[in-house]
């Protein structure tokens, strides 16, 4: 026979007592030994057998308990704990090795009681930063060739329903509310996909009007910096304006209000007029923040003679009221 090793843990001093008169009954063959750890009691001994009889014995000695391997319902008082062991090497009375040996514990704890589901009509549903409210309409109905009573689900779920006057799916009549709640909550979903494409569709076409005045405003900026047109340059600029030119994150020019700015633009040592940036597809929206990145083969000084080698660059716009507060250039 099988070896299995059995431990019975007994978390109540005066449960000891009933347990070793079950170990008696069952007329255990080896020895059973029997420790005392503070709170508890521990039992263990081997047996050739699997003696599945104790459990029995134990579930009939505490009424309004039960043995379970599954203790999901949440913290319990654990009575007691019995588990069995077989080696992963135990073979048969044959030597060949047995399958799946065992290896499980049970709690004693007191049965649930069955508490009937309560639930709401209503779903909400969130689509990012936009909730909406959903229901799942469920009213009485019969079954006239039986006169069999039971529920049916009302086709309307974006408000309440009248019972009396109620359209409903005559495809099932269900027999408890619960049950057509969840058939009904199956059947949201499609409507619930069809609200997101047309959330997302308004949300995209908000995106584009809310980007397109300063998409406009930028690549106008940056047509009159390719052209050298410096009055253009600056009309959508504000009078205490911003430049800031970074390089390997370390800053490397600024300059304060428009007029420093134009002076700026006149100089020798410039980076934006007349290279003929081209607008990368990748734009960055953040609030008043915009990014996007340029590319040009035109050197940044008219010295340099390296027309093949590819430069790009970074502008960081701030916009406030369709006019640019600050640039920042990242290299």
């Amino acid at each position: 026979m099988i070896e299995t090793q059995l431990y019975i843990s007994v978390n109540r001093k005066a449960d000891l007592e009933k347990i070793k008169e079950i170990l008696i009954i069952s007329k255990i063959e080896s020895p059973v030994y029997i420790v005392e750890y503070g709170q508890h009691f521990g039992i263990n001994f081997t047996s050739q057998h699997e003696e599945w009889h104790i459990d029995t014995c134990i579930y009939e000695s505490f009424p309004g308990y039960e043995l379970t391997t599954d203790l999901h319902r949440g913290k319990k008082e654990i009575r007691l704990e019995i588990s069995r062991y077989q080696s992963e090497l135990s073979t048969t009375k044959w030597g060949s090795p047995i399958d799946n040996p065992l290896n499980e514990t049970k709690y004693l704890i007191k049965k649930a009681t069955e508490m009937p589901i309560t639930f709401s009509p209503e779903v909400r549903v969130l689509f990012g930063s936009i909730e909406k409210v959903y229901y799942v309409n469920i009213i009485p109905g019969i079954k006239e060739s039986t006169d069999e009573k039971g529920f049916l689900l009302a086709k309307e779920f974006k408000n309440q329903t009248d019972p009396k006057t109620a359209d409903f799916f005559p495809d099932r009549l269900y027999k408890t509310q619960l049950e057509a709640f969840h058939k009904g909550k199956d059947k949201l979903e499609s409507l619930v996909e069809e609200d997101h494409k047309e959330i997302l569709r308004l949300q995209k076409k908000e995106k584009l009007q809310r980007e397109k005045i300063p998409r406009k405003i930028i690549r106008e900026f940056i047509k009159n910096c390719n052209a050298r047109n410096y009055d253009s340059i600056i009309k959508d600029l504000l009078q205490d304006f911003q430049f800031e030119i970074r390089e390997n994150w370390r800053q490397k020019l600024t300059t304060s209000g428009l007029d420093e700015f134009k002076n700026y633009l006149e100089a020798a040592y410039q980076e934006l007029c007349g290279r003929d940036f081209k607008i990368q597809s990748s734009w960055s929206f953040l609030k008043q923040d915009v990014g996007v990145n340029l590319e040009t083969f035109t050197p940044p000084q008219e010295t340099e003679e390296d027309l093949k080698r590819l430069y790009r660059i970074r502008l960081n716009f701030r916009l406030e009221e369709e006019k640019i507060t600050q640039i920042i250039v990242e290299k």
